[in-house]
């Protein structure tokens, strides 16, 4: 099986743009993500999958496979998708290119899902006991059926727990996807329904097409840059303040 880990990278963003290109230690952070992944051993080739020309440009000036794809592309997986239509894979595992510091075991664990045949979609999730972070709109829960099959995703609290002296456990839904080239093409071909789009959550496009989504918990960490002041965490972790636990 062929597998093509893909990084969507926008420029535009609302919070933080052109955070692609920030600068980390002397390299742009999407250079970071892309080392990352080459570590990785599933991963047979690695792209950028982008839409602007400076992304593109630093790309090239840093040695990095990059794809020009359409700037209308509502979510990352429909940017994958495009990338996989340019490309000869079985398997697309989707990178979010705001994680410098993915651990490379977090791929090689959601590439794992797909050992089991039925799967066509997969994802992670790691437990979280923080009430704040359970709360916050900002953090997607998930919850999953015996299998390991998500049965929804969002961002309000789920599960509930509102009754006394029963505590279900909290999971975190980690933005990593994976998808079989077939799943994929379908998923971008369809409508993205309202669920998608009140919660702002992709897979909930497959789960509401029936497309069950596989979800493989991990008890790796990663930091996510979501605003220009989260690069100081990252550069600290990267000059050794950071400790596996």
């Amino acid at each position: 099986m062929k597998t093509i880990g893909v990084i969507p990278a926008r420029f535009s963003s609302s919070r933080f743009p052109g955070k692609p290109l920030a600068d980390i230690c002397g390299k742009p952070m999407i250079w970071w993500v892309y080392q990352q992944c080459l570590k990785a051993p599933e991963l047979d080739e690695v792209y950028v999958a982008t839409d602007d020309e400076r992304i593109e440009a630093a790309c090239h000036r840093y040695g990095m496979r990059v794809l020009m794809t359409s700037s209308s592309h509502p979510t990352g997986s429909d940017r994958v998708a495009e990338a996989a239509e340019k490309t000869d894979g079985d398997l697309y595992i989707n990178i979010q290119g705001d994680e410098p510091l993915i651990d490379p075991r977090m791929i090689s664990e959601v590439a794992a899902l797909f050992r089991d045949g039925e799967v066509c979609f997969g994802t992670l999730k790691t437990e979280i006991s923080d009430p704040e972070l359970i709360r916050a709109a900002s953090t997607v829960k998930v919850v999953t059926d015996a299998r390991g099959n998500a049965l929804y995703f969002s961002r309000s609290v789920i599960p509930s727990n509102i009754k006394d002296g029963v505590l279900a456990k909290t999971y975190r839904h980690v933005g990593i996807y994976a998808y079989t080239r077939q799943m994929l093409l379908r998923f971008h071909r369809l409508p993205q329904p309202e669920l998608e789009l009140g919660e702002a959550i992709e897979p909930l496009r497959a789960l509401y097409n029936g497309i069950p989504v596989r979800v493989g918990e991990t008890r790796c960490e990663s930091i996510g840059v979501d605003l220009p002041e989260h690069i100081e965490e990252v550069v600290r972790r990267l000059r050794g303040g950071y400790k596996k636990k």
